[in-house]
């Protein structure tokens, strides 16, 4: 016997009866409403994709991806409050914010009093950082070891035993920036976390929650195994290390104290399925969305009514917070500055008006309907992969908590876009109510802006673990929707 969501998710499938037909909403995959011409262009889009996954997979990264393609597109960098100069329409501009924060803006024909249009995404995932004193010398165990701590909410076991790359920066004492990425390259070597053998697992983690299968004391990273050929040495396997970081960047233990390290998946982005109608690899959540969305804005054919910015945020999965997340007020002054360059006086009513009158996308994944766990969701409003890009009206958890609720005009607006470009989209909501929840960058900028907000992304499944899953058809749709936006007029 079919359990009920089972029954509810064939009942999504398109009719034959006419009135049916005409008085319901069904929702066809995306891959049955692309053309012949379409589908090649998702093949191609995908290999484009991937190449981004490859090389960008930190904020940092991201951040310097970003600037380059803006560059390559004919993009100028300001500052904020620096050489003033009235911008016309069709004028391409960027901002970079302490290495994490991108804002890339064309002007649009339209005053900013009228409407702008936004798209923010986060360029933070999920991963593991290194400790501000990271090096740790286990005679009993033989081995040198990195101590870590987890960045954003994620399962812990799921991070061992896995291949991890190093990349980040060393501030040393002198001043000097030292640039260090592990793993990328086919001959270097890479790091992981081990795991107890199933052998004598039963009295130490069998009865463990989900939560403690690993502890985040046991997420300790194998650095190295060979001891220094110093016979007095005391820590041998911590000086081997400390050797051959010296020898090939320079640097000295304490210069770990200016550092910002990361270990990242290393797992290869890949194509999955016979078919290859998926794309495994880390980071989707929010690379997916800040790259289609980039891309939109580069793709951009006219110049648009309204001044259109794709915003790129940092410590998304951590809270928003700080200089470089979405409650500080970098976008805030970004807002102003861009006001003043396109000829509106300032004062802090004509910025209220801009601000208040501005449309975002808060361009945030959304959670797929898992296979093996349909019980969480609720199918009739859940996304499901290959059915293209997904509008979430609200998340947060248990009664809404510390949701952006968009309102019915909100939706309607996205409807409209959507429906009149013929974008392949969907409804979908965090699962089933109290099962869980989650948030965006979109409260924050509701907030700070008074501005319509609401979150539109890709479904993902497998999100915040090293190998995450989008489907080739969704990321091509989240593409066109955003292209569809950057460019409609009301």
């Amino acid at each position: 016997m079919n359990s009920k969501n089972e029954l509810e998710a064939s009942d999504l499938e398109p009719s034959d009866s006419s009135l049916e037909g005409k008085l319901t909403h069904k929702i066809p995959f995306a891959w049955e409403k692309y053309t012949d011409e379409q589908k090649r262009q998702v093949r191609d889009f995908s290999e484009d994709y991937l190449e981004f996954l490859r090389n960008a997979r930190t904020e940092r990264e991201r951040t310097n991806w970003a600037v380059k393609q803006a560059q390559k597109f004919g993009f100028k960098r300001v500052e904020l409050g620096k050489e003033i100069n009235t911008l016309q329409p069709g004028d391409k501009i960027y901002y970079v914010n302490k290495h994490k924060n991108v804002a890339l803006v064309v002007v649009g024909t339209q005053s900013m009093t009228e409407k702008t249009h936004l798209i923010g995404s986060h360029i933070d995932t999920p991963r593991l950082d290194l400790r501000v004193n990271p090096l740790v010398d286990d005679k009993q165990a033989g081995v040198g070891l990195f101590k870590t701590h987890y960045y954003g909410g994620i399962k812990k076991y799921q991070w061992t035993t896995v291949p991890l790359h190093l990349t980040g920066i060393i501030i040393k004492k002198d001043g000097t920036k030292v640039e260090i990425d592990v793993g990328r390259d086919a001959e270097d070597p890479v790091f992981t976390i081990p795991d107890l053998l199933i052998h004598l697992s039963s009295t130490v983690q069998a009865k463990r929650t989900m939560r403690e299968v690993i502890k985040a004391e046991e997420m300790t990273v194998l650095a190295g195994g060979l001891p220094v050929a110093d016979k007095k040495a005391k820590e041998k396997f911590k000086l081997n290390i400390l050797q051959i970081l010296n020898e090939k960047y320079g640097i000295l233990e304490e210069d770990f104290l200016s550092a910002e390290l990361n270990l990242v998946s290393g797992i290869p982005p890949r194509y999955i399925g016979f078919d290859k109608s998926m794309i495994g690899a880390a980071g989707h959540d929010d690379g997916v969305c800040a790259w289609t969305s980039a891309r939109a804005l580069f793709d951009l054919k006219k110049v648009p009514a309204y001044t259109s910015v794709v915003c790129f945020f940092d410590k998304e999965e951590t809270g928003s917070n700080g200089a470089t997340g979405a409650e500080s007020k970098w976008l805030y002054f970004v807002m102003n500055d861009l006001m003043v360059r396109t000829g509106i006086s300032e004062n802090i009513s004509n910025l209220n008006v801009v601000l208040s009158n501005s449309f975002m996308v808060s361009s945030d994944v959304s959670a797929a309907v898992d296979p093996a766990f349909k019980t969480v969701h609720d199918i009739q409003n859940a996304a499901i992969l290959g059915k293209g890009i997904t509008l979430v009206k609200y998340t947060g958890s248990g009664g809404k908590y510390s949701a952006n609720d968009a309102n019915a005009e909100t939706v309607a607006y996205m409807r409209q876009i959507f429906s009149k470009a013929e974008v392949p989209f969907q409804m979908g909501q965090l699962g089933e109510v109290d099962k869980g929840g989650g948030g965006t960058i979109a409260k924050y900028m509701a907030e700070t802006f008074n501005c319509e907000v609401i979150d539109v992304g890709t479904p993902v499944l497998n999100m915040h673990s090293p190998y995450e899953i989008v489907h080739i058809a969704d990321v091509y749709a989240t593409y066109l929707g955003y292209l569809a936006f950057l460019g409609y007029k009301q």
